[in-house]
């Protein structure tokens, strides 16, 4: 669950990251009221974006795994955009802080004066970009859970479930609707479902979770 949940959740960070930091890059570009300006904005912030969103994304899973949602997200991605911003803007090169101050622009000579200026500038726009990618992906990867349960909805051994929520793991697998039997109880929260198809032929066996099924039907107490 954990590789597929990851790779899944990359990809969606990176195309996140690309979108925002190009937005945002764009936007810092144009500033100097120049065409230039803005494209070599956008494609700071496209890189940038790639990049911070990637890595924000692997480190939501990390923390937020299944469970953290929106709120782990945020501060993840605020957070981890923030120092990763800080280290970028330190390592930037001299030459292009320069570049910043040739254009003539106020605003920039102030921000772009220094290393530190720098610095506090790319931490602040990145951990904006962090902070939505994190609670983007936060949010994507929950998986509703079932806080109470009636003592007559109890699954039991031989009980029928039925899917409700697919594990990333088993996508392509598991279908939401699927019919299975609970052949073994492992706790309260774990059982082992059978699924056979409708012609009786063998469709999948997988250890689920509560969260990922309710109960069907009970088997009558006679048997």
């Amino acid at each position: 669950m954990k590789d597929a949940l990851m790779q899944k959740s990359i990809l969606l960070g990176a195309l996140l990251g690309a979108i925002f930091g190009g937005v945002i890059g764009a936007g810092a570009g144009a500033i100097t009221m120049t065409l230039r300006g803005t494209l070599v904005g956008l494609f700071i912030g496209l890189l940038l974006g790639v990049i911070t969103g990637a890595l924000t994304a692997a480190l939501t899973v990390k923390t937020a795994g299944t469970t953290g949602g929106i709120g782990v997200g945020y501060f993840t991605g605020m957070l981890f955009g923030g120092m990763f911003g800080m280290l970028v803007g330190v390592l930037l090169p001299p030459s292009l802080r320069t570049s910043a101050n040739t254009e003539g622009i106020p605003v920039l000579d102030v921000l772009m004066i220094g290393r530190f200026e720098t610095a506090m500038l790319t931490s602040f726009l990145l951990s904006i970009l962090g902070t939505m990618v994190g609670a983007w992906v936060g949010g994507k990867n929950l998986v509703p859970r079932n806080l109470t349960v009636n003592k007559s909805e109890r699954i039991d051994q031989y009980d029928l479930v039925e899917v409700v929520v697919v594990p990333q793991q088993y996508d392509g697998i598991i279908e939401v609707g699927d019919i299975g039997v609970a052949v073994e109880i492992y706790s309260h929260e774990d059982f082992e479902i059978e699924c056979v198809n409708p012609d009786g032929s063998y469709k999948w066996l997988a250890t689920l979770n509560a969260r990922y099924i309710k109960l069907k039907s009970k088997i009558p107490d006679n048997m």
